[in-house]
């Protein structure tokens, strides 16, 4: 029980920071702080992060469904 908190605990921080990476380069790029490249490094980066929690989260919803 004290291991699906942790899990769930983690993926939910790798959500969270997956959408404050998106919404940090997007902020970022219409202030024209960082250059067009390195803006696209981050967003790839945190859409990367992003889709790996959510598919963490949607196995593990998958496999409590079954149970």
């Amino acid at each position: 029980m004290k291991r699906n908190k942790l899990q769930i605990t983690i993926r939910i921080i790798e959500l969270v920071l997956g959408i404050l990476i998106i919404i940090a380069t997007l902020v970022l790029y219409f202030m024209d702080i960082i250059s067009g490249a390195e803006s696209g490094i981050m967003a790839a980066v945190g859409v990367v992060i992003f889709n790996h929690a959510n598919n963490l989260f949607n196995k593990n919803n998958k496999t409590k469904s079954k149970n």
